[in-house]
């Protein structure tokens, strides 16, 4: 089995065809809206406060503007979809920063010792989560797309590239 470093942005794609056809006033389908609630991404940050039925209430008032009422939890992932609304310019730069990673960004001594430590083997998820910057569940690392902003031309969160996140997480 070969050893490598995954990135899975499956979560970020869809959501970022949601936010332009929300920036566009575009009509979505409700299954299309369940769809996103149902990714296999999303389902790895739900517990008993945020659940795919607050993914699906969120985004559908969100597309149909209407105001939202939920938990804090719930309250939080509705408002950081709107800031991505408000701050629609600064989306295609973000997504292709994290589009644009890869082992090629880390520096060979962290690669030896991801292989010396047998940490390769890990499938790294961007998903616009209402949690913390980044939570690891067994051999997935799951990276809060709403946490992340470009800093010349750098992918960074509170001081830190997501670079440095990566390493910190795997070493978890």
């Amino acid at each position: 089995m070969s050893k490598k470093l995954s990135f899975n942005l499956n979560a970020v794609e869809i959501m970022h065809f949601y936010w332009i056809s929300v920036a566009s006033r575009e009509k979505l389908n409700e299954k299309f809206i369940t769809d996103i609630a149902s990714s296999d991404a999303f389902q790895l940050t739900f517990n008993e406060n945020f659940t795919k039925e607050s993914v699906r209430r969120c985004l559908s008032a969100i597309s149909n503007r209407e105001p939202f009422t939920g938990n804090p939890t719930e309250s939080r992932f509705y408002t950081r979809n709107l800031m991505i609304l408000e701050y629609y310019d600064t989306l295609e730069a973000k997504i292709n920063g994290f589009k644009s990673l890869s082992l090629s960004n880390f520096s060979e001594d962290t690669i030896e010792n991801f292989e010396k430590s047998d940490l390769l083997n890990h499938e790294i998820l961007v998903v616009p989560n209402p949690f913390d910057t980044m939570i690891k569940a067994d051999n997935k690392l799951i990276i809060n797309f709403f946490k992340f902003n470009m800093i010349d031309d750098t992918l960074s969160a509170e001081g830190k590239s997501i670079e440095q996140w990566i390493v910190e997480g795997i070493n978890l």
